[in-house]
């Protein structure tokens, strides 16, 4: 089977379902690419008509509005996509240390680092997560950083290709194993990071 398909039988809710049922009986396996793009030149992605994106700090969020907003602290900003008043999508920007839940671990990044972007599911594949990564970009030259980074599980197909839409590059693999008590940590460069070896 391609990997191009993979993601369909991975990101839907049995696959969570199991993915939680397995955590709680103490094993985790989690593969995600850290990617980075560089603040020189930003890409213009345009939202789609009647898709407007406000910028909030993580102390102004409304926490009742969505319960992913829990996670900012007041020096996040918090990107928020909004069609005829509701909320369709959003993301953070921090340039600050992050747990990162799926590899256990708290995470620091020179520039800043994009994470917890969502679109909701009826309103996907209209550009939506690509017209937020770019305005996050922006936003995190504004800040005064020169390169931004995210992480994005393996299996999640649709995020890579909207940040990779926006310059975004895959620079190392996260690997972790949890089985139990063992707990097994890995990171190294992604194939497409690693010099060329010329024949």
């Amino acid at each position: 089977m391609s990997t191009l398909g993979l993601w369909r039988l991975t990101r839907n809710g049995y696959a969570r379902g199991v993915y939680d049922a397995l955590k709680a009986a103490g094993v985790t396996a989690t593969r995600m690419y850290e990617y980075v793009a560089s603040l020189e030149a930003l890409p213009d992605r345009p939202l789609p008509e009647g898709v407007t994106v406000e910028r909030r700090r993580g102390d102004g969020v409304d926490a009742a509005e969505r319960a992913e907003f829990a996670d900012p602290v007041p020096t996040d900003d918090v990107l928020v996509a909004r069609e005829d008043g509701a909320v369709v999508g959003y993301l953070f920007v921090s340039d600050r240390p992050v747990h990162v839940a799926a590899l256990d671990v708290d995470l620091s990044f020179e520039g800043a680092y994009v994470w917890r972007a969502f679109v909701d599911p009826e309103h996907r594949r209209r550009g939506i997560a690509t017209g937020l990564v770019a305005r996050a970009l922006v936003l995190a030259r504004d800040r005064g950083c020169d390169s931004a980074h995210a992480l994005i599980a393996a299996d999640n197909r649709p995020s890579q290709w909207a940040f990779e839409a926006c310059g975004f590059r895959r620079r190392h693999v996260y690997s972790y194993l949890k089985l139990r008590g063992f707990e097994r940590r890995r990171l190294e460069l992604a194939a497409e990071a690693r010099p060329r070896q010329d024949a």
